[in-house]
C-alpha cells in the first residue's frame, strides 16, 4: 500500500494545453487519459487519484476545451480530455473539440489506458455508448469508472448491459471510495 500512495505523492506538474496534435508533448513514458460527459466529475477524480489539485473543477460543465497534459514524476503523462456532450458551445466548436479528441485517441502511441467516466447516478447514456464505440479499435485500453458513488442513483440506464464486458470500478472522489484501486490500475501500466 505504501508503494502505491508513495507513487501518487510524487510531484505532478501541468505541462501544457493542446488544441492541435503538433502541440502534444513529446515524451517516452506511458500516458493515461481521462474522458467523460460534461459534469461527470472528471476533474475531481483526477485530483483524488493524484492527491492534489491538478485539474480545475467548475460548476459550469464543459469548461475543458483543450487537452491538458500533466507530467507525473517524470514517469507518467496524464491527459485530461474535454468532456463530450458539450454544454453551451456552438456546433462548430463542438465538432472542433470532437475532432481533437478523436485524433488524440487514434494517434497517441504511448497512450496505455483510457479511463472513461460515467455518472453512476444516471448510468451510461447513448452518447457514452457512442464514444466507446468510436474507440473500438483501441477498446483494450478502456477502463470504466462509474463516478459519484456517494450519491443516490437517479435513474436506471437502458445501456448498462452494453458495458458489462469492460473492466470497471464504481468510485467516489468525495469519499475516496475505490480511488486506491484506480491508483493500482494505473501502476499496472508502468
Amino acid at each position: 500500500m505504501n508503494n502505491v500512495s508513495g507513487y501518487f505523492k510524487k510531484q505532478t506538474n501541468f505541462l501544457l494545453s493542446a488544441t492541435q496534435p503538433r502541440q502534444y508533448p513529446n515524451v517516452v513514458f506511458p500516458e493515461i487519459s481521462f474522458i467523460g460527459r460534461s459534469n461527470v466529475g472528471k476533474s475531481s477524480l483526477i485530483n483524488a487519484i493524484f492527491m492534489k489539485k491538478l485539474a480545475h473543477t467548475s460548476n459550469t460543465p464543459g469548461k475543458t476545451r483543450q487537452i491538458n497534459f500533466f507530467n507525473h514524476g517524470d514517469s507518467l503523462m496524464v491527459a485530461d480530455l474535454p468532456g463530450y456532450g458539450f454544454a453551451k458551445i456552438s456546433q462548430s466548436e463542438a465538432y472542433k473539440i470532437s475532432d481533437l479528441v478523436s485524433q488524440y485517441l487514434r494517434t497517441r502511441e504511448n497512450l496505455k489506458k483510457i479511463f472513461v467516466l460515467i455518472d453512476n447516478t444516471l448510468g451510461p447514456k447513448k452518447i457514452d455508448i457512442e464514444m466507446i464505440e468510436s474507440m473500438r479499435d483501441i477498446k483494450e485500453k478502456i477502463f470504466i469508472c462509474y463516478t459519484k458513488s456517494d450519491k443516490k442513483i437517479k435513474e436506471k440506464s437502458a445501456f448498462s448491459k452494453e458495458l458489462e464486458k469492460f473492466d470497471h470500478l464504481i468510485v467516489s472522489s468525495k469519499t475516496n471510495s475505490n480511488i486506491f484501486d484506480v491508483q493500482k490500475k494505473i501502476l499496472e501500466i508502468l
